[in-house]
């Protein structure tokens, strides 16, 4: 990119990856995603509605104002951040960087349970799918960027052919509702073991 440019986003549903910039940053659209990387001073200025816009880089400042509503920008950790205006409704603005991440909301997808199923099964899989079209949780009610649907197979499996007797679509989970369990055993103490079994 030029080295001061300036950089307008305009439309519906467009999703567009900036690379390197510095100057001016218009996001104009509803419903994008408009991602870049600082690599000096930007001046970013959010409008329209529900835009996802996310800035990586380091040792810039991004000058940042939001005149939109229900738009959601995450900043990096490492660039200095000056909120210059926010005018709009349920805008979100959050910081992020490597030590950051939330749970892996998709742990196995269709294909991955379909391996699973041996020479002559019947079974009940489960896994996810990205739910894509939603604009907010289905479960908590917030705003998310990623939301996933539970979903369940009820499957014969004969020879390697398999048949779906049943299907049980669940819940949409995001990172703000889905209970983060750590992957480690968790162990109970004596005392705790007993206070359940009275």
């Amino acid at each position: 990119m030029a080295e001061n440019s300036e950089l307008r986003v305009v439309g519906t549903r467009k999703s567009r990856s900036l690379g390197e910039v510095s100057g001016t940053i218009s996001v104009e659209s509803e419903r994008g995603s408009v991602e870049f990387t600082a690599t000096d001073d930007v001046v970013l200025t959010v409008g329209g509605e529900r835009n996802s816009v996310t800035a990586r880089g380091s040792g810039s400042t991004v000058r940042l104002s939001i005149d939109g509503d229900r738009n959601s920008v995450s900043i990096a950790r490492s660039l200095d951040l000056e909120i210059q205006g926010d005018e709009g409704v349920a805008n979100s603005i959050d910081r992020h960087g490597e030590a950051q991440s939330g749970p892996d909301l998709v742990r196995t997808d269709r294909a991955e349970a379909y391996a699973d199923l041996g020479l002559f099964d019947y079974t009940v899989l489960s896994y996810q799918t990205n739910a894509t079209e939603r604009e907010f949780c289905h479960n908590c009610g917030r705003d998310a960027e990623t939301i996933v649907r539970r979903h369940e197979e009820t499957v014969l499996s004969v020879f390697g052919f398999s048949i779906t007797l049943g299907e049980r679509t669940g819940s949409d989970e995001c990172p703000e509702c889905t209970p983060h369990v750590p992957d480690e055993d968790v162990e109970l103490t004596e005392a705790e073991r007993r206070e359940i079994f009275r």
